[in-house]
């Protein structure tokens, strides 16, 4: 009986494990970064007069995602070195945009040379508008670093610096908190609102219109 319960209670575990995960792929599905990088592909396809391209709107999706990669990382060394957040790599706008502006446009020289301005726009634009994304946040974005660790937020579309009180209390809390991987993802994707649906539609939109005006 007591081998019976166990089994059950494992299964129950890993059912929870692959509902978290399912739940996260649709939040990434659906999430603002997909709706930017639809948004971004369509904005400089249409200035740079380019024809529809799966290859240059999933450059565009990827970059949009690619600070993000940092998650990776940051799942294998939080325990070691009690990492609160995977921010430590690739959300260092001052070091991440002039890399990615000179890999993107190394990279098109070699293997897309009659689209190296595109491709270096499209994909570093991808990458601002992530930070963006999350320079939206309540806590704030590090957009000087990795120089200053100083938090900025927008207030009435004013840059403000977040107290550094603040910072350290938000970083305290998680500090306290045990967590699986499973929830240190799931945890960082936020839940899919009314609003952002909407706004994940228009980005699918844009991209429709866009292949259809073609």
């Amino acid at each position: 009986r007591g081998s019976r319960r166990e089994s059950a209670v494992a299964q129950l575990f890993s059912l929870g494990g692959k509902t978290r995960m399912l739940s996260t792929l649709v939040r990434i599905l659906f999430g603002v970064d997909m709706a930017l990088g639809c948004f971004n592909y369509v904005a400089w396809s249409w200035i740079a007069g380019q024809r529809f391209s799966i290859l240059f709107l999933f450059l565009s999706i990827f970059s949009t995602h690619f600070p993000d990669a940092d998650m990776i990382p940051y799942l294998f060394l939080r325990g070691r070195y009690r990492l609160v957040s995977h921010w430590f790599i690739g959300h260092h706008p001052l070091l991440l945009l002039p890399f990615v502006a000179v890999a993107s446009f190394v990279a098109a020289k070699i293997l897309l040379p009659d689209h190296v301005s595109y491709t270096v726009a499209l994909v570093t634009s991808g990458v601002l508008l992530h930070f963006l994304h999350d320079g939206a946040s309540i806590l704030g974005f590090p957009w000087l670093s990795p120089f200053s660790q100083a938090r900025f937020r927008f207030r009435s579309g004013k840059p403000i610096v977040v107290p550094q009180a603040e910072t350290e209390q938000w970083m305290s809390y998680w500090k306290t908190r045990e967590r699986s991987a499973a929830d240190e993802i799931a945890g960082r994707t936020a839940p899919v609102t009314i609003a952002q649906f909407l706004f994940w539609g228009a980005g699918v939109l844009a991209v429709i219109v866009f292949v259809i005006d073609l």
